[in-house]
């Protein structure tokens, strides 16, 4: 979720998994699918045919994500942004490669009122660089694919995004192939009004 700064608590959780399993934790250059790619793909990736596939979702699914909730941080003017797309009648959707996670952040930071629709890696069957989330989300929000600015903040966002034939802006990062870039969250105002 561009709404939030995750990077911390991935790291932290995936190394007490693979710690778990005794597999040796991915290098720097490798971490970073560990915050795009969802659990199933994080599996893929990392662990298939180390440990068997049942006993790694067991395990991730025992561990209490919320002492994992201190290491997150809202990103700065999210909650701003959040209160001129409401004021303003714009629909927002949450659509991520997290799971049930999404839940305890958007408690965490009280702002789950804001979401008209929340897509999580449960509600679909591919996650993200794969359309379906957003897909999904433009159709219970009722939208046509040229009403929505998708904002994301990694590779497999701009990938989604054009796989859904929607418009894309990235947060934070330089990755090719997005039709906005922004290094704040406000400017998403602009975009809009433009």
């Amino acid at each position: 979720m561009v709404l939030i700064n995750s990077i911390k608590q991935v790291v932290l959780y995936n190394k007490y998994v693979f710690k778990h399993f005794n597999i040796e934790f991915p290098k720097k250059q490798e971490q970073r699918k560990l915050y795009t790619l969802d659990a199933k793909g994080n599996y893929k990736h990392f662990i298939k045919g180390r440990i068997d596939e049942k006993d790694y979702y067991n395990f991730r699914e025992s561990i209490d994500l919320k002492k994992y909730l201190k290491y997150i941080k809202l990103n700065k003017n999210a909650k701003k942004l959040l209160d001129y797309l409401k004021k303003n009648k714009i629909k927002i959707a949450v659509a991520t490669n997290r799971g049930n996670s999404t839940f305890l952040i958007l408690k965490k930071f009280k702002i789950k009122k804001y979401f008209d629709v929340i897509i999580t890696d449960r509600d679909i069957k591919k996650a993200k660089p794969h359309p379906d989330s957003i897909n999904k989300a433009v159709k219970k929000l009722k939208l046509k694919k040229s009403e929505v600015l998708y904002v994301g903040d990694d590779i497999v966002d701009i990938e989604a995004g054009k796989r859904a034939k929607v418009k894309v802006a990235l947060y934070g990062n330089k990755f090719k192939g997005a039709d906005y870039y922004i290094k704040d969250l406000m400017k998403i105002e602009e975009l809009l009004d433009s």
